[in-house]
């Protein structure tokens, strides 16, 4: 099988969830088939057949047009970064008439459906669209398009538990301390991601100390958390599960929608270091998490103190809550099947 996949951004060192999302999906993609890779932006994996053939924000390019004059393909997915935009339908459509192969479109995150998304469909459907909101399915199933689940996992080879002996390592490692009770948050430095909610920490107790470990970062905030006392590590870091495994707890404070991808891989991530979890109730996770053993949800930064106070009291147990989420399984389950339906489609076209 041919695959064709196709993503604005594309590199072996992810600073955030889509990106990961990508990386993980390319390596599996590699083994279900023939893989070819169009991106825009980034450095690809070695041993990845890409090709620097999209624009960011143009839908068409004359490097495209060669790829399409060059290739075929049984099979065309599409990652748009911006989700499931009017662009994001566009550019899905615009590749399945080029290639004129089944086409897959995948979407992490919640977007509004509107008119523009309606004019995209004038360059084409694409055939599948999958996504972890089923609101959002459910637009787009209105819209006439097929749709189905989809959800990131974690690489179950880096993100485990390990016992206090290797906690302690990991905090000499790190330069953090071994007497305070860390709380870890990791994800974009951004208003859209609630910051606000951190720089009351020392409220919540007198031995804890917050380590955020930042991807893009606005620097007003940056400054402002680090003079609040917080720990900002803002530098890429290979082994980021060992941030995780260094610390107590994870924080996710993230409200907003677009703060976030819909199913948040740090929050799966963290739970995977069976590490116990405080989180809003956001996107997805109330639907697939139920609350209890180390995952407790809040509704507003106001909890914090009283839902952390109870989390400490407790064992967690939340890598069990994940365990049927690494990537092998994740996308066997769902995205492994959805191929071979595509690809049937295609032999009957022929």
């Amino acid at each position: 099988m041919k695959i064709l996949l196709a993503a604005e951004i594309v590199t072996g060192n992810p600073l955030e969830g889509l990106e990961v999302f990508v990386m993980h999906l390319i390596r599996f993609l590699k083994n279900f088939g023939q893989l070819t890779v169009a991106y825009a932006i980034g450095e690809p994996e070695e041993g990845v057949v890409a090709h620097r053939v999209l624009a960011p924000k143009i839908l068409l390019t004359r490097k495209l047009l060669a790829l399409r004059d060059t290739s075929e393909f049984d099979i065309v997915i599409y990652v748009p970064s911006s989700s499931i935009t009017p662009f994001g339908l566009g550019r899905g459509a615009l590749l399945r008439r080029l290639f004129k192969a089944p086409t897959m479109i995948i979407g992490l995150q919640e977007r509004r459906i509107g008119q523009m998304h309606r004019m995209a469909l004038a360059l084409g459907r694409p055939d599948l669209v999958l996504s972890p909101v089923e609101s959002f399915r459910t637009e787009l199933r209105r819209m006439g398009l097929v749709t189905g689940f989809i959800l990131p996992g974690f690489d179950e080879s880096k993100f485990k538990r390990v016992d206090e002996h290797q906690k302690k390592r990991l905090r000499s490692k790190y330069n953090l301390p071994s007497d305070r009770y860390i709380i870890l948050h990791v994800g974009h430095i951004k208003e859209s991601r609630n910051m606000q909610a951190l720089l009351k920490y020392r409220d919540w107790g007198s031995d804890i100390l917050l380590v955020v470990k930042a991807g893009e970062v606005e620097q007003p905030w940056i400054k402002r958390l680090r003079l609040a006392g917080i720990i900002v590590i803002d530098e890429y870091i290979e082994a980021v599960h060992e941030l995780y495994q260094a610390a107590d707890c994870y924080l996710f404070p993230v409200a907003l929608p677009t703060g976030a991808l819909e199913f948040p891989l740090s929050v799966v991530e963290a739970a995977a270091c069976n590490l116990p979890v405080l989180t809003t109730r956001f996107g997805a996770l109330p639907g697939i998490f139920s609350e209890g053993d180390g995952l407790i949800y809040i509704d507003s930064s106001a909890d914090i103190p009283q839902k952390l106070a109870l989390i400490r009291t407790g064992v967690p147990s939340t890598s069990a809550k994940v365990s049927d989420l690494s990537w092998a399984k994740v996308l066997a389950k769902y995205l492994q099947p959805q191929l071979e339906t595509l690809a049937q489609h295609r032999e009957g076209d022929d």
